[in-house]
């Protein structure tokens, strides 16, 4: 799919930031890239992220543990049982998930997972899930969201509005807190963000503030608004020093939780944009 750039403009949405890095399997269907033209809108002002230690550690409230006031299962468990779900359903069809796997054998399969399950698999929890099944897990998820929005219409695919980037940020804003640890989790919703803002102002309206308190997400919306505000059609967003930092913090943040997860006390991380 191809990366963000000024010289797009028509600026890519949510679709196209979230869609590159993630893997496709061959026999899922592509999903559709949006576009819209927005050159008369005021240029939003680059986002300055301050990062201090509580929104930082907000990041970081994921946990494997099981919550003893919810009865809610720990990811391993989450793992394990997709893990077992996935085998009785391919041993039903008297097969193994492999490269010749259609689309509905794929959703057979998974069709009793939700969300959850879907991500641990997507995310290879506990290293049991192949390439493949993550691949496909992901694809699975991608359509979630497309269809929350009302992509699978082509009309509406073709004709994006602002109500439809709403509802994809508050599908996104409702996933497990696991998924919201993830990196492709936070490009999209930053995407989401910057997309709904766009069409808002197309569309005559006032946007909403509709920030996220994930100061990854802060971050990536902020290279958005960079490239929207230099006009420079050579930068793509991966180009743009909030990104970078984004990046940066990302990979902090997972070595923060795996210290803490091994037992070796974690570390607190404390970045200033």
């Amino acid at each position: 799919m191809t990366p963000i750039s000024t010289a797009q403009s028509p600026i890519a949405t949510s679709a196209a930031v979230a869609g590159r890095g993630s893997a496709q399997n061959t026999k899922t269907d592509a999903q559709p890239t949006v576009t819209a033209t927005n050159r008369g809108t005021a240029i939003a002002a680059a986002t300055v992220v301050s990062l201090s230690m509580t929104a930082t550690a907000a990041t970081t409230t994921a946990s494997a543990a099981k919550d003893p006031s919810t009865g809610k299962k720990d990811f391993a468990t989450v793992a394990k049982d997709a893990r077992a779900s996935l085998d009785a359903a391919f041993e039903k069809m008297g097969r193994t998930a492999d490269n010749r796997t259609t689309d509905a054998e794929w959703k057979t399969a998974v069709a009793g997972l939700d969300r959850r399950s879907l991500y641990a698999i997507a995310s290879n929890q506990g290293g049991q899930f192949n390439e493949l099944e993550q691949g496909l897990a992901k694809t699975t998820m991608s359509k979630q969201v497309d269809t929350a929005m009302g992509l699978d219409n082509p009309v509406a695919a073709a004709n994006q509005t602002s109500a439809m980037s709403k509802a994809e940020i508050q599908f996104l804003d409702g996933v497990s807190d696991e998924e919201k640890t993830s990196f492709d989790w936070a490009k999209r919703r930053a995407s989401a963000q910057f997309g709904y803002e766009v069409f808002s102002t197309r569309e005559g309206q006032e946007p909403e503030n509709l920030d996220s308190e994930n100061p990854i997400v802060k971050l990536i919306k902020g290279g958005l608004d960079r490239l929207k505000q230099t006009g420079d059609s050579s930068q793509q967003l991966e180009d743009t020093p909030q990104y970078k930092q984004a990046v940066q913090l990302s990979e902090q943040l997972k070595a923060a939780n795996a210290s803490s997860s091994s037992g070796t006390g974690g570390h607190k991380v404390d970045i200033t944009a």
